[in-house]
């Protein structure tokens, strides 16, 4: 597999002053499902619509399979696109539907008939070859859109947020089968969602976007419990923020006053991690543990007290109050229910929050 299949050089696109995309680089591997994700206008649909053909870079140069794209049209690429509105032609039926992109690939219409017969097995809609766009639902028609896309063989295939318009129960069951697909076709997907639980649930790693610049690229575990910036750990999940200031090592551990939480014990700095000065520490609120009794821990221990709580089924999330900071602490614990039926919010109870050495993270302002 090659690690550069697709290598976006120095690439830059202004339109006017505004730098929609602005000077990055990085590589796609063969095989891969990389997301782009973002809050709108990061510049993740514009990334997109380069590596399609239909905008050229002001700046830099893309690459697919070592081959530059520069100037070459969008219909002499190798990919394909997916986008939010399907584009499902509502005078076709599905099998031409599909089959539309093969009107001129040269084969003839026995073969034609069988690639068709081939996708709507792979997309798991066999049959339903003679039903009219009409009479398909939302999930149904992203599918054919999948299979008119994929029948063409791309070496890439660019998704613009295709679960957009779907339900959220219909969006989660087809973000588990597209991922299914991605793996079984082989091909390299690029998609573009702002949405984060859809870019952890489906992919390999993803590139995190602000501004027209990537801010991190890397594993959805990574990005989650390890981010870099400040800004990547506020986009991905909640957090909680703390201001604090290194005061120095104790060990391998750093030593950090803070706002609201006190002198807090860290081992989860990194290599952008200042030694001194201003910091910002971030906590997970399932990181946090919640005890209605004094822990005998002698370090990360804060007591405060219940401002909210809402019992969520397979979890409860606690907003508690700690001195020496204005906005609740955000506490989640999973199957709290026994704890929830004894809180009452109105009366501010008292509890102690405690939190693992490893789970404070240390990330510059």
């Amino acid at each position: 597999m090659r690690e550069d299949y697709i290598a976006i050089k120095s690439v830059s696109k202004h339109f006017g002053s505004v730098r929609a995309v602005d000077d990055i680089t990085f590589n796609i591997e063969e095989g891969e499902f990389f997301s782009l994700l973002g809050a709108s206008g990061c510049g993740k649909t514009t990334l997109l619509r380069m590596l399609a053909g239909f905008e050229q870079p002001t700046l830099g140069n893309i690459y697919i399979d070592a081959q530059p794209q520069a100037g070459v049209p969008p219909h002499q690429r190798p990919v394909n696109m997916v986008f939010q509105s399907y584009a499902i032609f509502p005078h076709l039926n599905v099998h031409k539907n599909i089959a539309y992109g093969m009107r001129k690939s040269g084969l003839n219409k026995a073969e034609i008939d069988r690639k068709v017969d081939e996708m709507l097995e792979l997309i798991k809609l066999p049959g339903y070859g003679t039903r009219g766009a009409h009479q398909l639902s939302g999930g149904q028609r992203q599918r054919i859109a999948l299979a008119r896309a994929l029948i063409k063989q791309p070496k890439v295939l660019l998704l613009d947020e295709p679960l957009g318009a779907l339900d959220k129960k219909l969006r989660e069951q087809m973000q588990l089968e597209l991922r299914a697909l991605q793996r079984d076709v082989g091909i390299t997907f690029v998609f573009v969602t702002h949405d984060q639980e859809e870019a952890m649930t489906m992919s390999d790693r993803i590139a995190v976007m602000s501004e027209g610049k990537v801010l991190q690229i890397d594993s959805p575990t990574h990005l989650y419990e390890i981010p870099q910036v400040k800004e990547v750990a506020d986009f991905i999940g909640t957090i909680n923020f703390f201001s604090g200031s290194i005061k120095g090592k104790d060990g391998d551990a750093t030593i950090v006053d803070t706002e609201g939480l006190g002198q807090v014990r860290s081992m989860a700095g990194n290599s952008e991690t200042p030694t001194s000065g201003d910091i910002t520490v971030a906590i997970r609120p399932e990181k946090f543990g919640i005890s209605f009794q004094k822990p005998n821990v002698m370090h990360n221990v804060v007591e405060g007290s219940i401002q909210a709580a809402a019992y969520l089924g397979d979890r409860s999330h606690f907003y508690v109050h700690v001195d020496g900071r204005e906005a609740p602490v955000a506490v989640a614990a999973q199957n709290a229910q026994r704890v929830l039926e004894s809180v009452d919010p109105d009366k501010h109870e008292t509890v102690w929050l405690t939190w693992d050495e490893d789970s404070a993270l240390l990330l510059s302002r």
